[in-house]
Formats: C-alpha cells, sequence, structure tokens
C-alpha cells in the first residue's frame, strides 16, 4: 500500500481525523500537490460549517409539522455531489424541503457558501463562475412571494415531489 492509499484509507476509517488529515496535507505539499494539500486544510472547516447550515436551518425535532422537513448534512451532501459532476451540465441541487422557509432562505442566501464548502468536501471542482451566478429557487418560496403560504409545497415542486433546486447554471 502506497503512502496516499494509507492517508486515503485512514480518512475513509475516520473522515474527521483532523491530525491525520493535517500530515496528509503536509504530505501533499511535499508530493508537490499543493492545491489538494489547501483543500485538505479546508476541509475540517467547511464541514464544521456545513453541519451547524443544517443544524440552524433545520426545524427542532419535536416539531409537530409533518410538511416541515429537514435537510440533514448527509443529505445535502450527496444531492451537491450529482450536482457538482454536473451530468450533462445540469448543476442543480435537488433536496427535499417541505415548507422548511428557514432551510429555504438560507439556502437561497447563503447558495454561494454552500457550494464552495460541498466543493470543498467532496473535493469536486465548482462549475465556471458564470454558471455559479444564478439564485437559488424553489416552488415553496416562487408561491410565498405570490402570496399564497405554502402549507404544503411537495405537490407544486417541478423536480419531484418536494424538492427544492438550487441551479448552478
Amino acid at each position: 500500500m502506497s503512502m496516499k492509499e494509507a492517508f486515503l484509507k485512514a480518512l475513509a476509517d475516520n473522515e474527521d481525523d483532523v491530525e491525520t488529515r493535517m500530515v496528509y496535507s503536509d504530505w501533499l505539499d511535499e508530493q508537490g500537490e499543493h492545491e489538494e494539500a489547501e483543500r485538505q486544510r479546508q476541509w475540517p472547516a467547511a464541514k464544521a460549517w456545513l453541519v451547524e447550515f443544517c443544524r440552524m436551518n433545520n426545524p427542532d425535532p419535536d416539531d409537530p409539522d409533518p410538511y416541515e422537513c429537514s435537510i440533514d448534512y448527509d443529505e445535502l451532501l450527496s444531492a451537491a455531489e450529482e450536482a457538482l459532476k454536473g451530468d450533462g451540465g445540469d448543476h442543480r441541487l435537488y433536496v427535499s424541503c417541505g415548507s422548511n422557509m428557514t432551510m429555504c432562505d438560507s439556502l437561497r442566501a447563503q447558495s454561494d457558501e454552500v457550494w464552495e464548502k460541498c466543493s470543498i468536501l467532496l473535493g469536486l471542482p465548482l462549475p465556471p463562475q458564470n454558471d455559479r451566478d444564478s439564485s437559488f429557487t424553489c416552488a415553496c418560496w416562487r408561491l410565498r412571494h405570490r402570496g399564497i403560504r405554502a402549507m404544503n409545497v411537495r405537490w407544486f415542486c417541478p423536480a419531484n415531489a418536494g424538492s427544492s433546486v438550487i441551479d448552478r447554471r
């Protein structure tokens, strides 16, 4: 097993092992892989930011509203991976929001930060800047701005039941 494979295995076993990640970044610098070394250094802060973003923008787990969905870190990161890979040039992030207006508003307001952190965590490049200038849109946001209170927006969402879209094209 090469040194790189050993580091990657250790990080796959425990992605939150900051000490191993920092040693790996130093090793990458020694190998001339400076961009990847820098990404590895940014990784712990990016994960902490995204975990906190999800925690702060999701409903209380004891909330009785069945339509106010939670979007956890793993779900958001998985959706971001598909979007960053951009199958056929499609860089839209589909997440189930229900009537979680807090998450919808936060994804719209902080979409650049969400994309940046997901890019760091996944090791996937962001689309070109002109592809990243579009804003977050979702059915519940559009309804609210038309003066309609979105009680159950799942039916209205365009991509699939309950999905919001961050369009990065």
